[in-house]
């Protein structure tokens, strides 16, 4: 498998992602440790590519640890965190290269983030153990937040995206696959504004609802679920107390 937009292009990672609503997905966020009754400001997030979410957390007064596998993502993460907040704090973000779903690491969160399809990286297998590791590092009356994203299981045909980098434009044409074991092979071509020609592929799991909340059961959590982080937004929210 390869990961070239992940490890070769995080630039233009960013400006494929950047109609995202990462300040929904965060006031999602605190607004459920909020509801919660949640204390604590040591925030967990898994899977934080390129840091638009870990640097609106910090902004927000958490202490991050935000964890990913990709190397070139971290760096650019922590580039866009090494100014300070709005009122003029220095921001407190660790970034780290670990991954689900046994990622190394000490200590205990007050609230975990995997936003953006994270736990459909994983294989169906890994789920469970995933889940508990991610039980073993949230403290007492915690919050876990992650998503389901609605991945096609069948497949679909393929999608044209395109947009500008730096000025100059790009195009991306991806599909997704079914491949044994229930899973699905995401595979695309990138069009660089440098004129380079790159592909990506990688597996992912299209969990069903139920299944995702059966092993959260299983880890020990109490859960409830939110269709997506805010208006437009199609998938599955879980938000697990610990």
């Amino acid at each position: 498998m390869s990961d070239g937009l992940y490890d070769e292009h995080p630039e233009l990672y960013d400006a494929v992602q950047s109609d995202w609503d990462y300040d929904r997905d965060v006031a999602f966020v605190t607004d459920r440790l909020a509801r919660h009754g949640a204390d604590g400001d040591r925030l967990l997030e898994v899977g934080c590519g390129t840091g638009e979410h870990a640097r609106r957390f910090a902004e927000r007064g958490f202490a991050v640890t935000a964890i990913d596998k990709h190397g070139p993502m971290l760096d650019r993460a922590r580039e866009k965190c090494g100014g300070r907040s709005p009122d003029d704090r220095d921001l407190d973000v660790d970034f780290r290269e670990a991954a689900l779903p046994e990622p190394d690491l000490g200590g205990t969160y007050d609230a975990i983030v995997a936003i953006r399809g994270v736990i459909n990286h994983l294989p169906p297998a890994s789920l469970s153990p995933a889940l508990d590791a991610l039980r073993d590092r949230l403290a007492d009356g915690g919050l876990l937040v992650f998503d389901n994203s609605p991945l096609p299981p069948g497949g679909n045909r393929p999608g044209l995206d395109t947009g500008t980098v730096g000025g100059e434009r790009y195009a991306r044409v991806s599909r997704h696959v079914p491949v044994e074991g229930g899973r699905l092979d995401w595979r695309s071509v990138t069009f660089a504004p440098s004129g380079e020609v790159f592909t990506d592929r990688r597996r992912m799991t299209p969990f069903a609802d139920d299944e995702i909340a059966a092993a959260l059961d299983r880890a020990g959590f109490a859960v409830r679920t939110a269709d997506g982080y805010g208006p437009g937004d199609d998938r599955t929210v879980f938000v697990a107390l610990g």
